[in-house]
């Protein structure tokens, strides 16, 4: 553990590896019931799981889309990628060589670089996957992962009414082969 100063005073905090591998696995059924249980805090908690149904983690289609683990360098799950279905929110269609993508990083680690070293490792899945174009779906107040995306070449297509009556914002970005993620 390590000890953060926060606005004056001090907490703990694990500490979390920038160096962060997605795994092109399934998740294993003890992983997927702890992710299902990352709570976030308020207006966050949108994206929380249902800690009942862990093994929508460990589910994958076919065509490779689901839910992929990401571990730091001591092989700790500390953020996932989705991609496919199960990454587009309601409101959303499905659209020929688009993939739809999306991550979480432990609620406890958010805000660590964990999203930007991960980005392009889930360009690359998706791009592997036989993707042309990735989109993804963020909650409007969400700004850590509107500049994500924008940082990681996604520009605005729409906003659109989904879950909750929340607004979020689809962004798209092409994916070519040779380009960087």
């Amino acid at each position: 553990m390590t000890l953060r100063h926060i606005r004056g005073r001090t907490s703990e905090r694990p500490t979390v590896s920038r160096v962060l591998t997605l795994l092109r696995r399934p998740f294993t059924p003890e992983e997927a019931r702890e992710v299902a249980g990352w709570a976030y805090p308020p207006p966050f908690d949108l994206y929380d799981s249902d800690p009942g149904n862990a093994e929508l983690f460990v589910d994958r289609d076919p065509d490779g889309s689901g839910y992929y683990p990401a571990v730091d360098d001591d092989g700790r799950v500390v953020a996932f990628a989705v991609v496919g279905a199960e990454a587009r929110v309601r409101g959303q269609e499905p659209a020929d060589g688009v993939m739809d993508v999306g991550m979480g990083v432990r609620p406890d680690a958010t805000s660590d670089g964990l999203g930007t070293a991960l980005v392009g490792q889930v360009l690359e899945l998706a791009r592997d996957l036989g993707a042309t174009s990735a989109r993804a779906a963020v909650a409007v107040f969400n700004e850590r992962s509107l500049a994500l995306c924008r940082s990681a070449g996604f520009r605005p297509v729409r906003d659109f009414e989904g879950p909750g009556g929340r607004t979020f914002r689809e962004l798209a970005r092409p994916l070519r082969a040779g380009c960087p993620a």
